[in-house]
């Protein structure tokens, strides 16, 4: 037996250096890729959005390029100064611009030498230079000169640069201070202003709205200015804006797109303009509401000053009834669309309002196939969000196309105004229990083009208000008279009766969905006075992509539409939803009761006098008052205890959720780990 084991030393002692050398050469291998990697610069973007990878439409931008463009990357790169947070967001940034080289165009073209003569070179058109603005140094002097000022680290409270400048001759766009994700939004802002510097701002927008959406000075001399609203600062980076009244005779000519904004004071003559712009092949973006939700905040903002009439701020509906009606839309501006499968909860009050929508991708796409995901404008948002909407129904005439890229469920009805306002006491409640399902979807952003014919058949409503003012012809002759009509029927000019250029309208049946409060908040950095917006949802990144579809370049609706890339709960939502139709019974029930007993507690005082105290009353009326007053205390506890049933309904499912991520699927992979390795085992030791 010796002998044998002499002859025969145990496997485990041979399989030893065997699994070291393994490991070894598995390390080197691990090594020899990632060096080979690094040295070629290859990469692998396995994110589902691929955020870490240029769009299609920045690939284009840089393609474009004819002349060279230079990005000056300003960042203190300084362990002692930067947080680690924020030297890895730098090398992110540092990697994006890299990404940015490798995909300009190299073109040959001609440049001065040092001995002053022209020579042609090949030069990569557009190129990056990282500069370090350590204080006293030439790279903080050139960062003041681009535009940039030193900001506040968030964790280590030290000044730093983080900042951007892109140049192209001698135009000039600076990016402050770097976004938290560089991978998205920065790219846009980066194509942005490459596109801007490359090509500059050479078309007009205009505005037609009677509120201060462009910021300044108000009626209130002694505030401060106002701010202007956040799409209209996003659309002045890119386009020269323009804000006209409502009442305006005229659109001019060059108006690239216009914007038409809650025309709530809009005359005939305002939509007269409407009109004949559009038939002569304009672009027209209008938001109608049938009720504005923060109309009351503009109101608010509006303060009175000593001696003059009160300013309140616009009315909470507007309509654009005659053009609307020729164009086959039909909107009720007194009525606000209700919908139950998009409604959304409101965090604050801690209910379900059906007239605040939530329009995730089934709004866009429908399931049912009367969607348009194929639309640019709409093909790549998540999330859009509207507050008391009204609803189109779209029925074009010959020679125009309708199509609805943002719609209703099926689930939806029309409701009056008073309950639509989630901040009225029980108007959710009286929706549900009243509500008649219209059945078939309602467009809430719709898209028309093709050729209109004019709303005003009998020209311009102003020269026919003028014409009825001019007296009759005096008893000169009838020769002068009918010379007179000659001449002032050729001063008259003529009115397009029809489109002499296809022409495209986009309707939005809501305000509130491009208003600051509904789309933005405003992060601003220390000690730099700048702020950092922060969006809630996609709604101005629809409304960028709309006027850049109309009027601008479209290769920035791609990169703009990925830079907003999103994943919201939407299981948590409607987990929370139904906990709630669980209890709604109940709590219906005990709400209704505690009613009740309220009630006849307010009609027994009400028939008690006056003068006579409570504790003078019978003893029956003393009991049945207290009785109703404990009631109405059990009611009121009762109904407290299922709202935190709710939650805690809501809680259970989502605790199990996280555990199953967190623990039940790594014990599935061990529990499958430990079966593995016993049935090899076992097959080992039969042979």
């Amino acid at each position: 037996m010796s002998e044998e084991t002499h002859k025969n030393p145990s496997p485990r002692l041979g399989r030893a250096p065997a699994a070291l050398i393994g490991l070894v050469v598995v390390l080197l291998i691990i090594f020899l890729v990632n060096y080979v990697v690094g040295l070629f610069n290859i990469r692998a973007d396995l994110t589902e959005y691929k955020v870490f990878t240029l769009s299609k439409g920045t690939k284009n931008i840089l393609a474009e390029l004819e002349t060279p463009v230079t990005v000056r990357y300003y960042v203190t790169d300084d362990a002692r100064i930067m947080s680690p947070a924020e030297r890895s967001q730098a090398r992110r940034v540092e990697d994006l611009l890299d990404e940015y080289v490798e995909n300009a165009p190299v073109r040959e073209i001609e440049l001065v030498n040092d001995k002053g003569e022209f020579e042609k070179r090949r030069v990569r058109m557009l190129t990056v230079k990282k500069l370090n603005p350590e204080p006293n140094t030439d790279a903080e002097d050139a960062a003041i000169i681009d535009g940039l000022q030193a900001g506040i680290s968030g964790e280590t409270n030290n000044e730093i640069f983080f900042g951007i400048a892109v140049e192209c001759l001698d135009q000039r766009e600076t990016i402050p201070f770097v976004p938290a994700r560089p991978e998205t939004v920065l790219e846009y802002d980066l194509s942005r202003a490459i596109s801007n510097v490359h090509g500059g701002k050479d078309k007009a927008i205009r505005v037609m709205t009677g509120m201060q959406v462009g910021g300044g000075m108000g009626m209130n001399f002694q505030a401060p200015p106002t701010q202007p609203w956040m799409f209209y600062e996003q659309l002045s980076r890119d386009y020269e804006v323009e804000v006209i009244p409502s009442t305006s005779a005229e659109v001019p000519a060059d108006t690239a797109a216009l914007i038409v904004l809650h025309p709530f004071d809009i005359t005939d003559e305002g939509q007269y303009a409407i009109d004949q712009y559009l038939l002569g092949g304009g672009n027209v973006i209008v938001f109608l509401d049938p009720n504005f939700f923060y109309a009351r905040a503009l109101g608010q903002s509006n303060p009175q000053m000593p001696g003059m009439p009160p300013q309140g701020g616009p009315a909470p509906t507007s309509n654009l009834d005659k053009l609307l009606g020729k164009w086959g839309v039909k909107y009720d501006a007194n009525r606000v669309l209700a919908d139950l499968d998009y409604g959304s909860e409101i965090i604050r009050r801690g209910n379900f309002s059906p007239t605040f929508l939530t329009l995730g991708r089934e709004a866009v796409d429908p399931a049912d196939g009367s969607g348009t995901i194929d639309d640019r404008i709409v093909s790549m948002l998540q999330q859009l969000n509207m507050l008391t909407p009204g609803g189109f129904e779209l029925e074009p005439p010959a020679g125009v196309e309708a199509v609805a890229l943002v719609q209703s469920s099926p689930t939806n009805q029309l409701v009056s105004s008073f309950d639509a306002d989630p901040t009225q006491e029980g108007g959710a409640d009286r929706i549900r229990e009243d509500f008649e399902s219209f059945g078939k979807r309602r467009a809430l952003v719709a898209r028309l083009t093709g050729t209109f014919k004019t709303a005003f058949p009998e020209g311009n409503p102003a020269a026919s208000d003028e014409e009825d003012e001019e007296t009759s012809p005096d008893e000169e002759g009838e020769g002068a008279g009918e010379e007179g009509a000659d001449a002032d029927s050729g001063e008259k000019e003529e009115s397009l009766a029809e489109s002499v250029e296809p022409g495209r309208v986009l309707l939005v049946a809501d305000v509130d969905f491009i208003y600051d409060a509904n789309v933005v908040r405003r992060q601003e950095i220390p000690g730099l006075g700048i702020q950092i917006p922060q969006f809630l949802n996609e709604n101005l990144t629809l409304v960028q992509n709309a006027v850049e579809q109309f009027s601008g370049d479209p290769d920035l609706i791609n990169v703009r539409s990925r830079s907003n890339v999103r994943r919201p709960f939407t299981r948590q939502s409607e987990w929370y939803r139904e906990a709630q139709q669980k209890y709604q019974a109940q709590l219906a029930e005990f709400e209704e009761k505690a009613e009740e007993a309220t009630d006849r507690i307010n009609q027994i005082l009400t028939q008690t006098p006056q003068d006579i105290d409570e504790a003078l009353l019978s003893p029956e009326v003393q009991s049945e008052l207290q009785s109703l007053q404990e009631q109405q205390v059990e009611f009121r506890r009762n109904a407290r205890e299922l709202e935190k049933e709710v939650t805690r309904e809501f809680r259970r499912k989502l605790a199990t959720f996280k555990f199953g991520n967190s623990f039940a699927m790594p014990a599935l992979v061990i529990v499958f780990g430990i079966g593995l390795a016993v049935f090899r085992k076992a097959q080992t030791q039969a042979r």
